[in-house]
């Protein structure tokens, strides 16, 4: 991981959207980012929209708000000079802080704030914070009216944050789930062209599917909790209904028709009920996005059964695409996801577990049972970790260059053994080139580097060269490599030119918007 010196992030931020190309740069080492940007900000005041970004990734948020110079410095930007300044304190306050202190540091200083694009953030901000000192200055707030036409676009945000800060302001009742009283269509989200997979799991819990698409199908179940048995999909959406054309007025119509009645009859507690709004649609029936979903909350919201709610929700109501028009979801944050939550730490280019389990599946006729398993570039342990828990095996090894890898590997690994019971890892920061094997492994399965994420095209073909030139000494004759990579081309004229291989399966999936191909590969 590149680790940026102080000027060079001076250098970046001076570029257009700066801010945004160092954070979702992930080349980048962000722990170092933060360090370094924080040292920045409380030394010179600069850097504030850069840190606004990487408080949107938890772990950074934590080391922030566990840096009490740092916090100091964010509370005493409340008051400086410059109002983009002031604007992001109040953005990083509300962000890491649910004091009273701050509540009553924020109140203060948005009854003495001139500038208008200033004071969302700062009521966006009490509303994140919260309790009584924060609901009373929220219910007291009325935004002035405007000025001018110029003032216009501000009072309208300001009376936008109002609206959410009161609402994740509010002490909402708690409703937990109760089961489902009948049969409801759900829809599983699996990867890639690898529905099959899916499948034929789901068959073996008994769980019946239907509409089997690219990369998602269809049960119908009163069994919603025993739906995460199953571990090749990623999310579990009830369905809604359909629209031939999308409108914020036929979308609101629809969810109001099936979410009350709905949440009712399946959770304890009355109304409200708190939703956040996920649109993943190019259609721009009603204008932009944010007109759009304003529009729909507006709606939804004004008959009192639904609270929109986006820092405090408990489903969210999606609508995304379809070839006829566009689709409706609920998706439901009162069941915790469980299936997965062995991933304590993640690295970079990790990969998802749901992708991970149904790779697994597509090559399931080629592992054995109690298999000596090594993964050479194990990265997280993710995949190693689903390896264990798709058939008993004998043993786990993971192999890394990064220490930083092993170590979220390992905790990972100790997590899973402790939920799951299944065999306890062994990994060994290592280059897979000079790692030296005593005995030769059953089973090979990796997730090669893709040279977009980590490394480039170079460095790839080294390592996928070196890789097959070693597997007859890291796996036994007959032994079976699963190999995952997104340079599929280079992998297999690679496998072609050694005679000592033989391609027996493949398959094509996508992840992140890029189509990797599995190899299924045995050593003769």
């Amino acid at each position: 991981m590149k680790k940026l010196t102080k000027e060079e992030i001076l250098k970046e931020l001076e570029k257009p959207n700066g801010s945004a190309e160092l954070a979702s740069n992930e080349r980048i080492d962000k722990n170092a980012l933060l360090r370094d940007t924080s040292e920045l900000f409380i030394e010179r005041g600069l850097g504030s929209a850069l840190l606004v970004r990487l408080a949107k990734s938890k772990p950074l948020l934590i080391k922030m708000s566990e840096n009490a110079a740092l916090t100091d410095a964010v509370r005493a930007a409340l008051c400086h000079e410059s109002p983009k300044l002031r604007r992001n304190a109040a953005r990083l306050i509300g962000a890491f802080s649910r004091s009273e202190s701050d509540a009553e540091l924020v109140v203060g200083r948005l009854k003495d704030e001139e500038t208008r694009f200033v004071r969302p953030s700062l009521l966006l901000a009490l509303g994140s914070i919260g309790g009584e000192k924060a609901e009373a200055a929220l219910s007291a707030y009325s935004p002035a009216p405007p000025a001018d036409e110029s003032e216009k676009k501000h009072y309208d945000e300001e009376v936008e944050a109002l609206k959410l800060a009161r609402a994740a302001c509010m002490k909402h009742e708690k409703h937990e789930f109760a089961g489902l009283g009948r049969e409801y269509e759900i829809e599983l989200a699996s990867p890639d062209r690898l529905t099959s997979q899916l499948k034929k799991e789901l068959d073996e819990l008994d769980i019946e599917s239907f509409d089997e698409r690219r990369a998602s199908l269809k049960v119908k179940t009163h069994d919603y909790v025993g739906l995460f048995r199953a571990r090749c999909f990623s999310e579990a959406l009830f369905t809604v209904g359909t629209l031939e054309k999308l409108t914020a007025e036929a979308a609101a119509k629809a969810f109001a028709a099936f979410v009350p009645e709905f949440m009712k009859s399946t959770h304890t507690g009355e109304p409200p009920y708190r939703y956040r709004i996920e649109l993943r649609s190019d259609k721009k029936a009603e204008g932009d996005t944010t007109a759009f979903k304003k529009a729909l909350r507006d709606a939804l919201d004004a008959g009192g059964l639904l609270i929109n709610s986006p820092s405090d929700y408990e489903m969210e109501l999606r609508i995304e695409d379809s070839p006829g028009g566009a689709r409706l979801y609920l998706k439901l944050f009162t069941v915790r996801d469980e299936r997965f939550c062995y991933r304590k730490q993640s690295i970079p280019a990790s990969m998802n577990p749901a992708t991970a389990a149904a790779v697994l599946r597509f090559a399931e006729d080629y592992l054995t049972v109690n298999a000596r398993v090594i993964d050479p570039c194990c990265g997280s342990g993710t995949l190693l970790i689903e390896r264990g828990l798709l058939s008993p095996c004998d043993s786990l090894t993971g192999v890394d260059i990064a220490h930083k890898a092993i170590d979220a590997a390992r905790m990972n690994a100790d997590s899973a053994a402790l939920k799951y019971g299944i065999k306890q890892a062994k990994f060994i920061c290592n280059d897979i080139l000079r790692f030296e094997v005593k005995r030769p492994y059953d089973e090979l399965i990796c997730n090669l580097p893709f040279g977009n994420r980590v490394g480039d095209h170079s460095s790839c073909e080294r390592l996928y060269t070196g890789l097959l030139d070693r597997l007859p000494g890291l796996l036994k004759k007959g032994g079976t490599a699963i190999l995952y990579t997104m340079e599929f081309t280079l992998l297999k004229r690679l496998i072609r030119e050694r005679a000592y291989l033989e391609l027996v399966s493949q398959g094509r999936t996508e992840a992140g918007g890029l189509t990797p191909m599995i190899f299924i590969v045995k050593v003769k």
